[in-house]
C-alpha cells in the first residue's frame, strides 16, 4: 500500500496532517453553517468537534492508511483555513473533498487544493480513479471539480439521509487515463 508523503505543498498552501493543536481552528470554520450548508454534517458544537478531531488523529495511525484529512494551512502564518481528503473507498478508487473557511472563499484555495490532491492521489497513491460525491445545489463545487478536469458521471437520488432529509448528489469521476491524457502539451504524467 502507498502512502502520501506529507506535507503537500501547493503554489499557496500546505496540506499536512491534523494534530490536536488544531482544534480551535477546526471548530471556527466547522461551526459555521455557511461552511457546512452542502455537507451531511454540522454545524459542529465543540464536543462534535473534538469527537471528529479524535477519530481523524487515530485515523492517522491506522496500517494501512486509507484515510488522509489533510489540515490545509497558510505557510506564512500557520493559520489552518480547512480541511481537505482524500480516502480510499474501494482498492485503487479514492474519495476526494475540501472545505474551506467562509472567509478564505473566492480566492482560488479550493482549485488550487483539489489539483494537488488529485496528483498526489494519481502519483503516489496509484489510484485507478478519483471520485467526489456533490449536493447537486452547490454550484461552486461543481465548478471546482469541472475546473480541475473531473467529469460529471451520475445523479444519486436519495444518496444519504442526513440533516432531516435525504441528499441528492452528482457523482464526478477522474480516471487514472483521462489524467494522464490531460498531461500539458509535449509531456507525459509519471
Amino acid at each position: 500500500m502507498r502512502t502520501l508523503h506529507l506535507p503537500l505543498p501547493t503554489a499557496r498552501l500546505r496540506l499536512r496532517d491534523f494534530t490536536g493543536e488544531d482544534f480551535a481552528a477546526v471548530q471556527a470554520y466547522s461551526a459555521d453553517p455557511r461552511v457546512t450548508r452542502y455537507l451531511f454534517f454540522g454545524p459542529r458544537d465543540a464536543e462534535a468537534t473534538a469527537d471528529y478531531l479524535e477519530g481523524l488523529l487515530a485515523s492517522q495511525r491506522e496500517t494501512p492508511r486509507t484515510r488522509f484529512e489533510l489540515a490545509i494551512e497558510e505557510p506564512g502564518s500557520g493559520r489552518v483555513i480547512g480541511a481537505c481528503d482524500l480516502s480510499m473507498i474501494e482498492h485503487g478508487v479514492f474519495d476526494l473533498g475540501y472545505m474551506l473557511g467562509s472567509g478564505d472563499w473566492g480566492r482560488g484555495y479550493a482549485t488550487e487544493v483539489a489539483l494537488a490532491l488529485l496528483e498526489a492521489g494519481f502519483q503516489q497513491l496509484n489510484a485507478a480513479r478519483i471520485i467526489s460525491t456533490v449536493d447537486v445545489n452547490n454550484r461552486a463545487s461543481i465548478r471546482v471539480l469541472e475546473k480541475i478536469g473531473m467529469r460529471w458521471e451520475a445523479i444519486f437520488r436519495k444518496h444519504r439521509r442526513a440533516k432531516n432529509r435525504w441528499w441528492d448528489c452528482h457523482l464526478y469521476v477522474l480516471p487514472r487515463e483521462v489524467w494522464l491524457a490531460q498531461a500539458a502539451p509535449g509531456g507525459q504524467r509519471d
